[in-house]
């Protein structure tokens, strides 16, 4: 409540956390995002958890451009029948130590800085009970039958972290919560060691209209006399009035420090014979929130030297009665509905409905993405609300931030947020983040996403060479509904992938027993470097914005654009450099040398045609790569690898480009590839190695409307027509 107080920002930003949990009731994802998200991101964290309310989940949905919600942290939503889940905590985690705090504020602009809130920060070393409590807390969650979650992982985890942490430290702060017995009932037994209690003071924003639950109160602590805080200029929505008329005395107070904020606090100030004792948290001075156990409410309990006090407070004249509007409370009618694609497997959608109706049944499932672009479905629902659907035709959503569901069977819709569970599962490595990956496989990626992209794979490119030693399906591609194109690359059946030491061949059998959720975005992520998300007939030079035309915007700064663009050129330059030094240290490693001039390849075309729009460097570019690539690799003895696909793919679409002198780009050619293939070239081979699909890798984004398959067969058999010097040199010593 003091200003000098750290904010809630600044606390998440003392230290590296690596898990974060955070409750609310009311709930502001632009608020999360632009103000809590970046600080756990830029420190690492990796494993967010944000808990609402369902009606705070419900609000959430109209907050369309919210592009991290189910890419860089799970929104859960919670339901009760007749209350709401109004406990307000954050618990953080870390390798320096856990932090919990506990108070009255929401997870909005409001609740973390506009209004008049009060937080308790308790770290084990000093509060250590209140970490069991908080355990204790989360395990009587789970165990209330009639509360409804549409996931339950996280109350485990942080259970455990809270028990953890529990036994480091001493402490006599503890936490009340409202789960097994009401607020009301405990408060006697919880306060006894401090000696009878002389009055209590009480600063609520909301109170019934009758006021009854504050007189209760007092009588469960021994018909004590009530101070009731003002908090509102003009009126109050405690019945002042109709409080004259009770047996004990009650009195108005105001806080003596001015300030206009909403005051949002709630706050109990108990005074004791021995000590003062304090309540803060969520819960309100109302009956649902002290006298029954149909809401959720969290407290903490603190004791206080008596000649400390807590807060200033004047006597004031009661202003007169003002009722409330009253918040919703319960889930009633509505329905909402949670759901995620697979960690693994991206056509495979999962959720669950949650509703106090009968959903057993079959509904109609329709995925919206914030842009307009849907996909629909049937899928069957069972009597817990739980379905599952794979289809091909929604994969390409699973990468689309801003995505929701809806689900409706008859006049019944039930609509909530979609979660990709690949990226939720992924741990960011050397800043390159599930977010930034998130982005680049939409194409939307920043600068700051590029350069976290290169410096990662300059660093750790060994570690995924299985993912670009794999070939390039020849396959149909697969077309969803109002989408473009998706390559359709084996990358789905791979083994656990396990760290490759330098010059160990990729082939190698991994140890691992589990898939880790950042190789399997990076093996999506090889699918954006050979076309995903592009028409087969969209040329380089009409594929969305590149950083040199973004200079002609009207916000923009030619400065400021040409410093990005010679970041970007030296950040290409030093990945190229590095996969070069890590291909000459393998050069005792075939599969290995294959890969990494795979990526190299794939990033570098990727790059040149996609992100700095300069065509005319990749045909460059691609050209010197062949020559390097056929000087230094050899051929897979059985199988055709992406190497020898890019290869021959690359030698079609450098001699198709060739405007003079043909027949000496030709011989040239196929010079080089007879060097590669360690001798004559098995033309059924070669041809069979042929990138068929135009809209797969780069050919068509360089040959335009000539990139069609007829078109660079007929150039490999020109290409190889041609005799070789060897041949040739053969063919005169014969002669």
């Amino acid at each position: 409540m003091d200003d000098a107080s750290p904010s809630i920002s600044e606390i998440l930003q003392r230290s590296a956390w690596k898990h974060a949990l955070f409750t609310t009731y009311t709930l502001s994802l632009s608020y999360f995002e632009s103000e809590i998200l970046p600080s756990l991101i830029r420190g690492g964290c990796s494993d967010i958890w944000l808990i609402a309310d369902a009606e705070g989940y419900r609000s959430s949905l109209l907050e369309r451009r919210s592009m991290r919600v189910g890419h860089e942290y799970r929104l859960i939503p919670v339901a009760l029948p007749d209350g709401v889940f109004h406990a307000k905590s954050i618990y953080l985690s870390g390798d320096e130590g856990d932090l919990l705090l506990v108070g009255s504020g929401n997870v909005t602009f409001a609740g973390h800085g506009r209004n008049l809130e009060i937080f308790e920060a308790l770290t084990p070393d000093f509060d250590g009970p209140a970490f069991a409590d908080f355990a204790g807390y989360l395990e009587a969650l789970r165990a209330r039958k009639d509360i409804a979650f549409a996931r339950t992982e996280w109350i485990d985890d942080f259970a455990a972290r809270a028990v953890s942490a529990s036994g480091s430290g001493k402490g006599s702060v503890r936490l009340l919560h409202s789960l097994n017995s009401p607020i009301i009932q405990q408060l006697p037994s919880a306060m006894a060691n401090y000696g009878s209690c002389a009055a209590v003071t009480i600063m609520s924003p909301y109170h019934d209209p009758d006021g009854l639950a504050i007189e209760r109160l007092s009588d469960a602590l021994g018909a004590v006399p009530i101070s009731v805080a003002v908090t509102g200029a003009k009126s109050s929505p405690f019945p002042f009035a109709d409080a004259s008329a009770w047996d004990v005395p009650v009195t108005a107070v105001q806080f003596t420090r001015r300030d206009k904020r909403f005051v949002h606090a709630k706050l109990y100030e108990f005074s004791c014979a021995e000590q003062d004792v304090i309540l803060s948290g969520s819960i309100n001075a109302t009956h649902k929130a002290l006298e029954t156990t149909e809401n959720v409410e969290l407290g903490v309990l603190r004791a206080l030297p008596s000649e400390e006090g807590f807060l200033n407070w004047k006597t004031v004249k009661p202003p007169p009665f003002e009722a409330q509007t009253r918040m919703p409370s319960g889930l009633k009618e509505n329905e909402i509905v949670y759901a995620s694609f697979d960690r693994n497997d991206t056509a495979l959608l999962t959720g669950q409905i949650i509703s106090l109706q009968p959903m057993e049944g079959r509904w109609s499932g329709r995925l919206v993405q914030a842009d307009g672009d849907t996909a629909s479905f049937e899928a069957d629902i069972d009597q817990h609300g739980r379905f599952s659907h794979k289809a091909t035709k929604v994969e390409p959503f699973s990468e689309m931030p801003a995505l929701q569901l809806v689900m409706t069977r008859g006049d019944r819709e039930a609509r909530g947020w979609v979660h990709n569970e690949m990226f939720l599962s992924m741990s960011g490595r050397r800043g390159l983040t599930a977010g930034s990956l998130s982005r680049l496989m939409r194409r939307e990626g920043s600068d700051d996403d590029i350069e976290a992209l290169l410096d990662y794979l300059s660093v750790h490119a060994e570690n995924h060479l299985r993912i670009f030693d794999l070939p390039i399906c020849g396959g149909e591609t697969k077309k969803a509904e109002g989408s473009s194109d998706v390559i359709s690359v084996n990358l789905a059946a791979l083994a656990p992938i396990e760290d490759v030491p330098r010059g160990r061949e990729v082939g190698a059998p991994g140890g691992h027993g589990h898939v880790d959720a950042f190789d399997v975005a990076m093996q999506r992520l090889r699918k954006v470097f050979l076309g995903h998300g592009r028409s087969p007939s969209m040329a380089a030079s009409s594929f969305g914005e590149s950083i040199v035309a973004e200079e002609d915007t009207e916000q923009g700064s030619t400065g400021e654009t040409v410093a990005i663009y010679e970041r970007e050129r030296r950040g290409l330059s030093d990945f190229e450099s590095q996969i070069d030094r890590l291909t000459a240290e393998a050069k005792d490693a075939p599969g290995s040398v294959r890969a990494l001039l795979v990526l190299k390849l794939e990033v570098g075309m990727w790059m040149r045609i996609y992100r700095l729009n300069e065509p005319d460097d990749a045909h460059e570019f691609l050209a010197a790569w062949f020559y390097q690539a056929c000087s230094i690799a050899e051929p897979e003895a059985e199988n055709i690898s992406s190497l020898e696909q890019h290869l021959v793919t690359s030698a079609a679409t450098v001699f198709a480009l060739a405007e003079t002198d043909r027949k000496t780009t030709a011989l040239r050619l196929h010079d080089s590839l007879e060097h590669f293939y360690r001798g004559d070239i098995d033309p059924s081979r070669f041809l069979d190695a042929l990138v068929a699909q135009s809209d797969v890798g780069f050919a068509a984004l360089l040959l335009g409307e000539k990139a069609t398959n007829e078109c660079l067969k007929d150039a490999l058999t020109e290409i190889i027509s041609h005799p070789t010097t060897r041949q040739q040199l053969i063919a005169t010593a014969k002669c």
